[in-house]
């Protein structure tokens, strides 16, 4: 069985409409995967549908984006109960913030002789869940620059002339709400941090989990977190981190890694045992 509990659709900032990304799940030979879309649920009830008819297995999912102490973490949720009044409240909440740091961020842009319109942005981002990604192809669009990278490399990266933070989630809110929505939580891609003193923190707060495979956990990385895994009493979690587009940190096609069998029927059992179990 192949398994993969880390992808992106267009509900986020990953290129293919929830519906397509599941065929591109099940082209990769994946029978098992989880839309972790970043702060928001919109893609699901889609992909739901859509993964039922191809034979597939979805765990409902979601990574939100949180702070520990001035360092920005992304937590994993899996298993979470997508119509949890709290975690509805808390995206909403996430939504509005996010809406302030895109006109913020244009008005820096502006300052600089890079006039991006609003609304040019938000179309992007059908459902309104707005973030750098969609910025950045807007940039390249208007010729401002040559690739999404560049626009993160020369204005939008952290403390690059138009970056604006994020109004701080701390990640014990973050955590919080993940297990009050009935979820298991998972560190995503601690390697790409190298901050592992945040880990007794966040275990402390509820950490159940943490992501051992992902594209960028090689050269030793992967067995380096199952270790921290072992130590910590973490379940282990693993993916592709696929946005639709070989770039950055994510990879080229689902499924590359995959999370190993025994691992996922680990944190299956967890989700069972604690009447959490979704599909």
């Amino acid at each position: 069985m192949r398994i993969d509990l880390h992808v992106h659709t267009a509900a986020s900032d990953g290129l293919l409409e929830p519906a397509a990304l599941v065929q591109a799940v099940r082209a990769a030979d994946v029978d098992v995967f989880s839309i972790t879309d970043h702060d928001t649920i919109d893609g699901l009830d889609e992909a739901k549908a859509a993964a039922a008819a191809a034979g597939l297995t979805l765990v409902p999912g979601i990574e939100l984006s949180a702070f520990w102490g001035s360092v920005e973490f992304h937590i994993l949720g899996y298993f979470i109960d997508p119509a949890n009044s709290a975690l509805r409240a808390f995206l909403t909440d996430t939504r509005g913030a996010r809406h302030a740091r895109l006109h913020a961020m244009l008005s820096r842009l502006q300052a600089m002789g890079m006039g991006v319109r609003a609304a040019d942005v938000l179309a992007r981002a059908k459902n309104g869940n707005v973030g750098r990604p969609h910025l950045a192809r807007a940039l390249v669009d208007h010729g401002f620059v040559g690739s999404a990278d560049e626009a993160f490399d020369r204005y939008l990266g952290t403390n690059k002339p138009a970056y604006v933070p994020r109004p701080d989630v701390s990640v014990q809110a973050a955590i919080g709400v993940i297990r009050e929505a009935g979820g298991i939580a998972s560190l995503a891609h601690p390697g790409l941090h190298n901050r592992d003193d945040a880990i007794p923190d966040l275990v402390a707060a509820g950490l159940a989990a943490i992501e051992v495979y992902h594209p960028k956990h090689a050269f030793g990385r992967a067995k380096r977190y199952r270790s921290l895994a072992r130590r910590y009493g973490l379940l282990v979690t693993g993916g592709s981190d696929f946005h639709g587009v070989d770039q950055g940190d994510h990879a080229a096609a689902p499924g590359v890694p995959c999370l190993p069998e025994a691992d996922f029927q680990r944190l299956l059992a967890t989700a069972e045992a604690g009447g959490t179990l979704r599909f």
